[in-house]
């Protein structure tokens, strides 16, 4: 299963985010197995004089679902920390509930089931 992480920079904390972001992606694995590819890019955005604001775009494709998340913040271990809560909770959701008015009417329901 093909993981990337493209624009990340290089800095002591970038390792870990990496491994973070892997354990993540193998676990959502777990839950969909057929998973085609998951994708985070980041962008750093500097301005002279002030800290490093970073943009992650996370993409991932398995069959059926696309899920994408974006996450903004000053530290990227953070950003990362969020986006692995957002694939949690994913693993999590239970199946979408049918809405009340695409029920069949008591009516309808009556004579499919006599």
């Amino acid at each position: 299963m093909p993981v990337f992480i493209m624009g990340l920079p290089e800095d002591p904390t970038s390792a870990l985010v990496e491994s973070k972001f892997k354990k993540t992606v193998i676990a959502f694995a777990k839950v969909y197995p057929k998973m085609d590819e998951a994708r985070a890019n980041v962008r750093t955005h500097v301005k002279p004089g002030s800290k490093t604001r970073y943009e992650v775009e996370v993409f991932v494709k398995v069959p059926g679902h696309r899920f994408e998340f974006v996450e903004e913040g000053w530290e990227l271990p953070i950003v990362f920390d969020r986006i692995s809560d957002k694939l949690k909770r994913l693993m999590t959701k239970p199946p979408e509930k049918t809405p009340y008015r695409n029920f069949p009417s008591g009516s309808e329901f009556s004579k499919a089931t006599e």
